[in-house]
């Protein structure tokens, strides 16, 4: 499921929930960038875009 999504210069970001449940995942033009458990860290890196 998809979180947040964005265009911007790099392309599409977006912040997905990952397949393993309590995760969540940045993807920049849908190849997966960072994972994490921690949803605001994942924010955070996605504010970067």
């Amino acid at each position: 499921m998809i979180l947040k999504s964005k265009r911007t210069g790099y392309g599409l970001i977006e912040v997905r929930e990952a397949s393993t449940a309590g995760w969540y995942a940045l993807y920049i033009n849908g190849e997966l960038k960072k994972q994490s458990a921690d949803l605001n860290y994942i924010l955070s890196e996605y504010d970067k875009y």
